[in-house]
């Protein structure tokens, strides 16, 4: 009979960062992360603070968003099995966005100080955040492409570039 260790790490394999992890992969990378928990509303990290860790989401919903003029613009809206805070863990430095959450929320946080403890695991991590990272640079491409050719009346960022397919 399957554990809730079990059912949750089968959850966790479905996230896109965590594509091809065997059992073990997965154990491993959980051996050496943390649960973490927000309420609604509460910030998870502002654009330009410093920051390490990554996240995936296991239950709730998650706005990034950037500063505009002095207004917030969400970029995105994230929801269970989606993953942030990415270039945070593989370069650090200043989050080049904010996260906020939309509801209450629990995700997987993935330390960069604790990845050594888990090579395999962190190698397998880095690939998929490779092709992750890939994709979302498709999408800004086709956002500029979309901008400059059809002027000032841009559609909103998040309806644009929606593709669902991952390779």
């Amino acid at each position: 009979m399957a554990t809730d260790l079990d059912a949750f790490i089968k959850l966790l394999s479905l996230a896109k960062p965590l594509k091809g992890f065997g059992m073990e992969d997965v154990r491993s990378l959980l051996s050496i992360s943390s649960k973490a928990i927000w309420i609604e509303g509460e910030h998870i990290f502002l654009e330009g603070e410093e920051g390490r860790d990554m996240f995936i989401l296991c239950s709730g919903k998650v706005n990034i968003w950037r500063k505009n003029g002095g207004h917030a613009v969400s970029l995105a809206r994230l929801s269970e099995g989606e993953s942030f805070g990415e270039m945070g863990l593989i370069r650090g430095g200043a989050r080049s966005a904010g996260a906020t959450a939309l509801e209450d929320a629990v995700a997987l946080r993935i330390c960069h100080e604790s990845l050594h403890k888990a090579p395999s695991a962190a190698a397998l991590l880095y690939r998929n955040l490779a092709r992750v990272l890939a994709e979302r640079l498709q999408i800004a491409d086709d956002i500029i492409v979309f901008q400059s050719q059809s002027g000032k009346n841009s559609p909103h960022l998040m309806t644009i570039g929606s593709r669902q397919h991952y390779s």
